[in-house]
């Protein structure tokens, strides 16, 4: 990969080959120079006022004083070069333009890369990738410290540990797909094995909402793209049972590290012989195959397709489109893919319920769990989340149990408690965070525990529209089946829909596009987990009602609460 690839919103340096090991050789780079230029002008662009305070210096010109700051002092610095003596009175301007050049830098995605083998054990190589970051990071705050301090004469009375150097590092591998003929393009696109992320991982994106459903073509079209290898990554997934190849263009590479706090990431080990599942392409340039996926018979592979667009730019995409290709392999293989939340709820006295809430995006599934952790404490051991957004319903010995598909949740900021995004603050990856529909991506569970088959004792299904208080159980399963189906919510801002609308069995990510198969699961496991005694019901979590968008969840999980120990 090159050395340093620098755009408007991220940058992406070379490890193995970039000049990072002291903070001359950073100012002598020519990397250094793209950032200051890049800096540069875009405060000629806005005709800034402190341009017209250094009285518009050149690029060279400023980065010549910066490197004479680095070993003279201000006054000894601006008499060396005759074309730097205007610098020596216009110390305030010069320490505020270095503070804007700072924050500029620290503005944009920063990720580090460095090369490893698939031949070798990741365990080797991980430790040379952490301390390259480190050293950089390093040296960033000190070419920033000495730079300033040498400009104020003196040194700072206040020291901050500001992330400066990357956002996340990756340790990358050369790969080449299990796959034969039809899958060329996709040879030798660098695999990430390992991934090292620096906290707050605050990522800003064109766009907060996800529009419209993705929809299934006949044909695939993968040889019709035009796929350069040196601009994509593999991130390899565990998603619930099958292994998925995620290829995220380099403009997206910030929603790439996202994935990592929601699924599993599979072992090189694990990749090595193996045949993915699912293939997944973030960041194509064709518009013609945006949000579409292909079930490709002769290999049975699924591959979905997203473009680069402007609007696609959001984890909604991302995420959504991994589990819709997965639901629709569950569903050929016969299981019931569920949008929902399940917990395993170990009480005080001894019993163990596993739940199921079940509804679309923004009905309170999450919310009203994470409200029952906090009001249940004095009477609940633990809660474990079995999955938080996208579950697999599947029959083992008669009994219908639930497993997971990530480890993580993506969840809105606004419908959590006040405090919880901060208690999450060093592990969480935060997206957009002052805009309507923040999120933020957060680990959960272990990858061993959402893959275990649990069998399930209660499934509600989250009403958030109806004014109506408590939980009500369903009188018959075709009563149950009338309410799952039909899938209606008030929308929440999360997509672009408005209202009050209808999603078949509250699930667009597979069922909707297979409904007639998807018809038949649900008639199947409905009544069998009627049969075995599983309760089905409804819990009004009011969410989407104004004024009720935390007592709502909050009351739900009362009820709930109250519900489970009377059992």
């Amino acid at each position: 990969m090159k050395k340093f690839h620098l755009t408007d919103e991220y940058v992406l340096m070379n490890f193995d080959s970039s000049e990072i090991d002291s903070k001359v050789s950073i100012i002598n780079s020519w990397h250094f120079q793209n950032v200051l230029r890049q800096f540069y002008t875009r405060l000629q662009k806005e005709d800034h006022e402190i341009l017209k305070q250094l009285g518009y210096p050149t690029t060279q010109e400023l980065l010549g004083f910066y490197r004479l700051l680095i070993t003279h002092n201000f006054d000894q610095a601006s008499q060396i070069d005759p074309n730097l003596i205007k610098f020596r009175t216009k110390r305030r301007p010069l320490l505020h333009f270095t503070n804007m050049f700072y924050d500029h830098w620290r503005a944009l995605n920063r990720f580090g890369m460095m090369r490893s083998s698939m031949a070798h054990p990741q365990s080797a190589k991980y430790p040379e990738m952490i301390a390259a970051t480190e050293v950089f990071s390093e040296n960033i705050i000190a070419l920033y410290r000495t730079i300033t301090e040498t400009i104020l004469g003196r040194p700072h009375t206040v020291y901050r540990q500001l992330p400066a150097g990357t956002n996340a590092s990756l340790l990358y591998a050369t790969y080449r797909l299990n796959l034969e003929e039809g899958y060329e393009n996709l040879y030798r696109i660098p695999l990430i094995t390992t991934v090292a992320t620096q906290p707050p991982f605050i990522v800003y994106t064109k766009s907060n909402i996800r529009e419209g459903v993705f929809e299934e073509i006949d044909h695939n079209p993968i040889n019709y793209l035009s796929i350069d290898n040196t601009h994509y990554y593999i991130f390899p997934l565990l998603v619930g049972d099958l292994l998925a190849f995620c290829y995220i263009h380099r403009d997206l590479l910030h929603q790439g590290i996202g994935l990592t706090n929601l699924f599993e990431i599979a072992s090189p080990d694990y990749c090595k012989n193996a045949k993915p599942d699912l293939i997944f392409l973030y960041g194509i340039r064709e518009d013609e195959f945006d949000c579409k996926f292909h079930h490709d018979k002769e290999n049975d592979v699924y591959i979905g397709f997203v473009s680069r667009a402007a609007k696609n730019d959001y984890f909604g995409y991302l995420k959504k489109m991994v589990l819709t290709l997965h639901n629709v392999a569950m569903i050929n293989r016969g299981n019931l893919p569920v949008h929902g939340a399940m917990v395993r709820i170990d009480l005080n006295n001894n019993k163990r319920r596993n739940v199921v809430i079940i509804g679309d995006s923004g009905a309170g599934k999450s919310e009203t769990l994470e409200a029952l952790r906090v009001i249940g404490k004095d009477y609940i051991k633990s809660m474990e989340v079995v999955f938080d957004d996208m579950g697999v319903f599947s029959i083992n010995n008669k009994v219908v149990s639930g497993s997971g598909t990530e480890i993580g949740a993506f969840v809105r900021l606004d419908d959590l408690d006040a405090g919880y995004a901060y208690e999450e603050f060093d592990r969480a990856i935060f997206m957009n965070p002052d805009q309507t529909n923040a999120r933020l991506i957060m680990p959960l569970s272990s990858y061993e525990f959402i893959s275990t088959k649990h069998p399930i004792h209660l499934v509600l299904y989250a009403n958030n529209y109806e004014d109506k208080e408590g939980l009500r159980l369903f009188d018959n399963v075709d009563e149950a089946l009338d309410v799952f189906k039909a899938g209606r919510r008030r929308a929440k801002g999360t997509t672009a829909e408005k209202g009050l609308v209808e999603s078949y069995f509250a699930n667009p990510f597979g069922p909707l596009q297979r409904k007639e198969q998807t018809e038949v699961l649900l008639e199947n496991y409905f009544n069998l987990l009627d049969q075995r005694g599983v309760l089905l019901g409804e819990l009004y979590t009011k969410l989407a009602l104004p004024g009720f968008e935390t007592s709502g969840p909050q009351r739900a999980s009362e009820i709930l609460l109250q519900y489970l120990l009377e059992q």
